[in-house]
């Protein structure tokens, strides 16, 4: 008896201290794993600007490559300020069961090319609820237009109570539109999951690298202080050339010639 009590508390023990499974960078949500809870999926990545072209590229080969029914790209940006730094991003929506793969493979081929991850955000929005009022809505509006439609099948119906009703009919018709809409904007909420990948110029999160962008910064800043002199050269270089032209004129010719106008003797 005693063997049997020990061998189950030794099952139970090493139950309790096996680890759960599961990334430790990122929360363990998956998609729409918690019914009825719509998720959005943010991120934040920094690489050399060199790579941010090639990492955003292969983010959308991997979305089209799962086809339309089950990614799609709704936004793309990519632009270069002045310093040559680049902020980009992808956005795609992505089928909900797959979502949480997706973005954790994309991560996986950003770090494999060089990118450090900076942030993630995930946040959820219970479309549970706001569905439920929906519903509700939609069982009002069908309750009533049932009655009407009852009601405008009467014989008996005076004229003045068949246009009461017709205008019920009609004025029921925008609601009962936006409310199938409503419906329709949820379901795809809960099928289909936004997700952005937002790139910027970087080395990383470290002291050293830290100390990398600071002196990438500083090269930049030298560069467009050079640019800057060049613009002001290129800007007023042209209108010096002419003044400088005529002062050297003036001094070798111009002066002479007025000095020797000056000094002649008036014939009268």
């Amino acid at each position: 008896m005693k063997l049997l009590v020990t061998g189950i508390a030794l099952i139970v023990l090493a139950g309790c201290s096996r680890a759960p499974e599961g990334s430790a960078g990122e929360p363990d949500v998956a998609g729409n794993a918690i019914a009825g809870v719509a998720f959005d999926y943010s991120y934040s990545l920094v690489l050399p600007s060199t790579r941010i072209g090639d990492l955003q590229e292969d983010h959308a080969r991997a979305c089209e490559s799962l086809g339309t029914a089950r990614c799609r790209i709704t936004g793309l940006r990519y632009s270069v300020d002045r310093q040559g730094d680049v902020n980009a991003s992808l956005a795609v929506k992505v089928a909900a069961s797959i979502a949480r793969t997706f973005g954790r493979d994309g991560v996986k081929r950003a770090e494999s090319m060089g990118a450090t991850l900076t942030g993630v955000d995930i946040s959820g929005t219970d479309v549970a609820s706001e569905a439920a009022v929906t519903t509700l809505q939609q069982a009002d509006l069908d309750s009533d237009r049932a009655r009407i439609t009852r009601e405008l099948a009467r014989v008996d119906l005076s004229p003045r109570e068949r246009t009461e009703l017709l205008r019920q009919q009609a004025a029921l018709a925008e609601p009962v539109r936006a409310a199938a809409a409503q419906a329709a904007t949820q379901r795809e909420s809960l099928a289909n999951t936004p997700m952005t990948f937002a790139y910027r110029t970087g080395r990383g999160t470290g002291l050293v690298d830290r100390f990398r962008d600071a002196g990438d910064t500083a090269l930049g800043s030298i560069g467009l202080t050079l640019a800057a002199l060049l613009w002001v050269v290129a800007g007023l270089g042209p209108p010096f050339l002419v003044l400088a032209l005529v002062l050297l004129f003036w001094r070798r010719w111009g002066r002479r010639r007025w000095g020797a106008l000056v000094e002649r003797p008036d014939p009268s």
